[in-house]
C-alpha cells in the first residue's frame, strides 16, 4: 500500500502542490463530518446504532447486544381474621416473607451494518474514471487505482479519529451530554434515550445515544484539488471539501464509500473491551418496608413495599467499540 498525496491548486503561489500532512488532516476532518451527516439523516446509513424505539430496524439491522432494566414491584399478603383474642394479637399467625416482585425489561440494541463490504466493479470504476493527480518523480500520473492505496493515504486516519481521536462520525452513550465530561467537546446531537433505569416509582438514570456531528471551532478548507477530466482532456480544480449541492468526488466518490463500508461498529455488553464509549449500571433497591392493615372485610392486609438502598441488579453495561469493520 502507499499513500498518495494528492496535488491541489495553491492560489496563493499559482502552482501545483501536493497534500501536506496538516492538508490531508483537513481533508479528513471533513471525510468525517460528511459521514456524521448521513448518520444522523439517513436511518440506513451503514453504521447507524439505536435500539428498538430509535430509527427503522429491518433487515439492514444486526443485533449488538442488550441490556435489561430490572426493578421491584409492590407486593401483599393477607390472612383472615380468626376473630380469636385469646390466641394473641391479631393478627395470631405469621403472615409470608418479602412479597415484591422482581420485574425484568430487556432492550435490544441494533447497528445497520447486514451491507455489503465488496469494492466491485463500479467502485473501481468509479475511481478510475476519477482522474485524481499526484506526482511520483519525475512525472505526474493519475491515481491511485486501487481501494487498498486510499485506505492507507486518508481513510483508516479517518477511521481512527472517529473512535479514539475527536470523535467526529462517531457515538457515545452518556447520561449528560458527552461535552460536560471527558474532555471532549464539540457539536454532541442527542439522538434520543438509549437505556433507561428504572426503581419502584421512579427512574434512576436515562442515558441517551449521542452522536458527534462537528467539532467546535472547525479547519479552514483546503485548496482545490487537482482531477484530470477525461472527457475534455483538461485538468479541473474541485472543491476538496464540498458535498452538498455539487458532488465532491474526492469525499463522496473516492473516500465515503470506503467509510461507509469500513465503519466502526459498537457492543453493548457487561464486558468492557474494545474502545470505552460509555456505560450504565441497572439497580434495584436492596429491601423492603412492610405495613399491617385492616381487618377489613374481615381480611388483615401486610404490603411489602421496595425501600432501602439501590443496588446493582445487572451490569454495568458498556458500550464499546471492537474497530472498524473488516471488508
Amino acid at each position: 500500500m502507499t499513500q498518495y498525496r494528492h496535488l491541489y491548486w495553491d492560489s496563493g503561489n499559482k502552482d501545483l502542490r501536493q497534500f501536506k500532512d496538516a492538508d490531508l488532516e483537513v481533508l479528513s476532518y471533513f471525510l468525517r463530518k460528511r459521514y456524521a451527516e448521513l448518520l444522523n439523516t439517513v436511518t440506513t446509513t451503514p453504521g447507524y446504532v439505536s435500539n428498538e424505539g430509535q430509527g427503522q430496524i429491518d433487515g439492514t439491522f444486526a443485533s449488538i447486544g442488550t441490556a435489561t432494566d430490572g426493578h421491584r414491584t409492590q407486593g401483599s399478603t393477607t390472612e383472615a381474621d380468626d376473630n380469636l383474642p385469646a390466641s394473641g394479637a391479631e393478627p395470631d399467625s405469621t403472615f409470608g416473607s418479602d412479597q415484591t416482585a422482581l420485574v425484568s425489561d430487556t432492550t435490544t440494541y441494533y447497528q445497520a451494518y447486514s451491507h455489503s463490504t465488496a469494492y466491485g466493479t463500479t467502485e473501481q470504476n468509479t475511481l478510475n474514471a476519477m482522474g485524481i493527480l499526484y506526482w511520483s518523480s519525475p512525472d505526474l500520473k493519475i491515481g491511485p487505482h486501487v481501494e487498498a492505496d486510499l485506505v492507507d493515504t486518508l481513510a483508516n486516519h479517518c477511521l481512527t479519529q472517529m473512535l479514539t481521536g475527536d470523535e467526529v462520525g462517531s457515538y457515545r452513550v452518556r447520561e449528560g451530554a458527552p461535552n460536560t465530561a471527558s474532555g471532549i467537546s464539540g457539536g454532541w446531537v442527542d439522538k434520543g434515550i438509549f437505556h433507561t433505569d428504572s426503581y419502584y416509582a421512579g427512574t434512576q438514570m436515562t442515558a441517551n445515544l449521542w452522536l458527534k456531528t462537528a467539532n467546535t471551532t472547525e479547519p479552514s478548507s483546503p485548496d482545490n484539488y487537482v482531477r484530470w477530466d477525461s472527457t475534455n482532456n483538461e485538468m479541473q480544480l474541485e472543491s476538496s471539501v464540498l458535498y452538498t449541492g455539487t458532488a465532491n468526488k474526492l469525499i463522496t466518490d473516492a473516500y465515503l464509500n470506503i467509510i461507509l463500508r469500513r465503519h466502526p461498529l459498537y457492543n453493548v455488553s457487561t464486558t468492557n473491551s474494545g474502545t470505552h464509549k460509555g456505560e450504565f449500571t441497572d439497580v434495584k433497591y436492596q429491601s423492603t418496608t412492610d405495613v399491617l392493615s385492616g381487618p377489613a372485610g374481615g381480611v388483615y392486609t401486610r404490603t411489602y413495599t421496595p425501600s432501602g438502598s439501590l443496588i446493582v441488579n445487572t451490569g454495568p453495561y458498556y458500550f464499546v467499540s471492537p474497530g472498524q469493520r473488516t471488508p
